[in-house]
């Protein structure tokens, strides 16, 4: 079968794999992969699988999960022998562990800079398609993992961060890269549901600034706000914030807003697709940060309309083999603007102007 799936272990291919269940997400990290065979499969005993072993999962000489073997399950009876094997990509580390750095702090450092810095212990590489922006000081917290830090100050500079097939950290912007051929029932899709869900959506979202000065002249200022509304939540539904104490001209809380807007719009239209085949028109195979074009008239989608798979999950069993996505729009998947204050004031004024990049002493 073209598309068999092999893990791979100290140079060793296994191959014969009859349940399999391989996910990577936008929104998950790492990829993890849950796999299986059964002694009716030739040298099933003679296949070795240590739990920590460093592995590579390939689907038709493709890797899609690069990592290691968390957990190994064998199991006997008078018939069968069955060996499962579960595991998650390199940047599991990056999420269960502890950051360490010498100095536990960054001056005037670029977000992929410290990224790098904090992946470097653990054999992880950043892929860094921009380099985000300079942040003047970032302190790591003791216990504090990577993964925590990196995804912070990705927000700040407004971009995403997953883990790709080879195990390595991806910074970047959204993608635009889109899948060959999209989906269309009756030519690659064999199920497909659209989840429409107004519960979590509001007319208008409104940001208070802070210290406006009301109390000085009870009657006679108004309260200042800022209002972004979604024009197609049809009823009065209302949901305010206060803005962060410190934002300049409340910039950062009105992004905010727009962004509580957009994201609520994109989780609220939500796309399932069941596809017999891992792999789009031009043989690649489906991958998580991938626009894709849609045509499902029954569903009442706009004739190639395009959504942003957020989640691929590869399967086989006894019934057959079948991908799953899960596709959103793809302001669903922008990064949170979150309020950053570096450094305070006094702290920057001491530093002085000419404080240069200390890589963290």
């Amino acid at each position: 079968m073209a598309d068999d799936l092999s893990l791979t272990i100290g140079g060793q291919s296994i191959l014969g794999w009859t349940n399999i269940r391989v996910t990577r997400g936008m929104e998950r990290i790492p990829a993890d992969f849950d796999i299986s065979l059964t002694e009716r499969y030739p040298h099933v005993s003679d296949v070795v699988v240590t739990e920590g072993d460093p592995c590579v999962v390939t689907i038709g000489g493709d890797a899609v999960i690069t990592g290691y073997v968390d957990r190994v399950n064998e199991q006997v009876d008078a018939h069968n022998h069955m060996l499962s094997v579960a595991g998650r990509g390199r940047c599991e580390d990056l999420v269960d562990c502890s950051a360490q750095f010498d100095s536990y702090q960054f001056q005037n450092i670029a977000t992929a800079d410290i990224a790098a810095k904090l992946c470097e212990p653990f054999g992880i590489r950043v892929k860094a398609l921009s380099q985000g922006i300079v942040h003047p000081q970032v302190c790591l917290n003791v216990g504090e993992s990577p993964f925590a830090l990196i995804d912070r100050l990705c927000k700040v500079a407004q971009m995403l961060c997953y883990e790709d097939a080879d195990g390595d950290l991806v910074i970047g912007p959204l993608s635009t890269t889109e899948a060959v051929g999209g989906f269309a029932l009756g030519v690659n899709v064999e199920r497909a549901g659209y989840l429409r869900d107004m519960s979590q959506r509001f007319s208008q979202y409104r940001v208070y600034p802070v210290g406006t000065g009301i109390m000085n002249d009870i009657g006679s200022q108004g309260l200042i706000e800022y209002a972004v509304n979604d024009s197609l939540v049809s009823r009065f539904r209302l949901k305010s914030f206060v803005a962060e104490t410190g934002d300049a001209d409340d910039t950062v809380s009105k992004a905010h807003a727009l962004w509580e807007c957009n994201r609520r719009i994109g989780h609220g239209n939500v796309i399932t697709i069941t596809t017999s085949s891992w792999r789009d028109a031009a043989g690649t195979l489906y991958a998580p940060n991938t626009l894709a074009a849609l045509s499902l008239p029954q569903l009442k989608l706009l004739p190639g309309q395009k959504f942003t798979i957020g989640e691929v999950t590869y399967r086989r069993d006894m019934k057959g083999s079948g991908c799953d996505l899960i596709l959103m729009l793809p302001q669903a998947f922008q990064p949170e603007p979150i309020l950053y204050i570096p450094v305070p004031q006094d702290v920057a004024a001491a530093l002085g102007p000419d404080t240069g990049p200390s890589g963290g002493q």
